[in-house]
Parts: structure tokens; C-alpha cells; sequence
């Protein structure tokens, strides 16, 4: 299930949980419920990438959920492996594994991301607009300033 058919009411519990757990103003809703969006999509890619592709050929394996996420009910678990041997996923799943294949220049951000980079550009310099393609080279320059040549690389 995608984010977007998450039901509204669902969404809206999500930020009341947080709402009460943490001191967040009513202008982070939007921030909260696009970092679960992303939290659940990063969710199902780990469960797709370490529970059911390795196990394509094992439907015993891929019977039962994991021991680790016990709280996915069985009918659940069901669907979502479906979903993910499904001819129309193995075909998405080719085109992106193609797409990746291709990319030359990975970036270097680690966790801190696109927005931190742009947070640390901001600060060390102010009033300089910071276009896609600073942040592009950026993110891909090593700690003395170069970027790899990615026809040298191991």
C-alpha cells in the first residue's frame, strides 16, 4: 500500500502520537507526515530487499513474517509479498536496477542528505542562491574539493 491510500484517519493518529510525544507545533504536521511517508516507504524497500527477494525460491520463507516485525498480521504479510513477486513490481524493479546500474557519480552525503547539504551551504554562505547543480557537485566532491573519476574507480 502506498502512502498516498494510507487513510486519512490513519495519518492523522500518526501525528496525534507524535503531536503528544514530542513539542511540535501544529506547523510541523506537514514535516511529521512526510518523514512517516518516507519512513514507510524506506520500511517496505527493507522488507523487500532482506525477507522476500532473497527468498524468491523459497515460499516456505515467505509463509510466515519475519520474527523481527511480529506486529505484521498474517494477511498482511500475504498481500505485501504478493505485491512484491508480482509481474508489474519485477518489471519496476528491473527498470530502476538498470537505471542504478548506469549512475557514475554517487554522492557522498550519507545520512545528513540533499537538505542537510543545503542547510551547511546556507550557513557558510548567506545570500549565495544554491542552485541544483552546486548542490549536484557538491555532493559528490570528496574532502579536498575533487570529484572522482568515476573511470578510475575499482
Amino acid at each position: 500500500m502506498k502512502w498516498s491510500q494510507i487513510p486519512k484517519d490513519m495519518k492523522e493518529q500518526i501525528w496525534e502520537a507524535v503531536d503528544m510525544a514530542f513539542v511540535v507545533g501544529q506547523g510541523g504536521k506537514n514535516s511529521v507526515l512526510a518523514s512517516a511517508a518516507k519512513k514507510w516507504k524506506d520500511f517496505k524497500s527493507t522488507l523487500t530487499r532482506h525477507y522476500i527477494l532473497p527468498y524468491t525460491n523459497d515460499r516456505e520463507k515467505l509463509s510466515q513474517p519475519p520474527e523481527t516485525y511480529k506486529f505484521i498480521e498474517k494477511a498482511q504479510w500475504d498481500a505485501f509479498v504478493a505485491s512484491r513477486l508480482s509481474k508489474d513490481f519485477e518489471s519496476v524493479h528491473s527498470q530502476h536496477a538498470q537505471i542504478r546500474e548506469k549512475l557514475e557519480c554517487n554522492h557522498r552525503l550519507s545520512r545528513k542528505g540533499y537538505a542537510g547539504l543545503e542547510d551547511e551551504l546556507e550557513e557558510t554562505m548567506p545570500g549565495v542562491e544554491i542552485d541544483r547543480s552546486t548542490l549536484w557537485k557538491r555532493a559528490r566532491q570528496d574532502k579536498h574539493g575533487n570529484i572522482p573519476d568515476p573511470r578510475h574507480s575499482a
